[in-house]
């Protein structure tokens, strides 16, 4: 008979599993940053025409958004980094993230200020 501990261990419950998550919002938040700079959506869409493009092409007529492609974009880099790290060796994602938990919060602020720079400014 395997303890409750053992029997508990599932998907969400590993710490690889941590790994990714916290991996995945933190490359989240940067790469929609980059993203959004340099307008680089997956996909776009027109939907004065009911268009949908590849990448950052606008639509033949009407408005085009490109939000819904900057989100998958984000996602899709997200996701392969907290993959690779998910599956990097136990001491090495832990001396990562010990060495760089600091970096996050300290580029958001960075981020948000050259993001709104021109409001404050004007």
């Amino acid at each position: 008979m395997k303890s409750s501990s053992v029997k508990n261990q599932g998907i969400r419950n590993s710490r690889r599993f941590g790994v990714f998550a916290v991996t995945f919002a933190a490359v989240y938040a940067a790469a929609y940053y980059v993203v959004l700079v340099n307008n680089w959506p997956l996909f776009s869409y027109g939907p004065a025409v009911r268009q949908w493009t590849l990448f950052n092409h606008a639509a033949t007529d009407g408005p085009t958004m490109y939000w819904y492609g900057w989100i998958a974009t984000s996602a899709v880099v997200a996701a392969v980094s907290g993959v690779i790290v998910s599956l990097l060796p136990d001491r090495l994602s832990r001396w990562l993230w010990s060495g760089l938990a600091w970096l996050v919060p300290l580029a958001a602020i960075a981020a948000i200020f050259h993001l709104l720079g021109g409001y404050f400014t004007h």
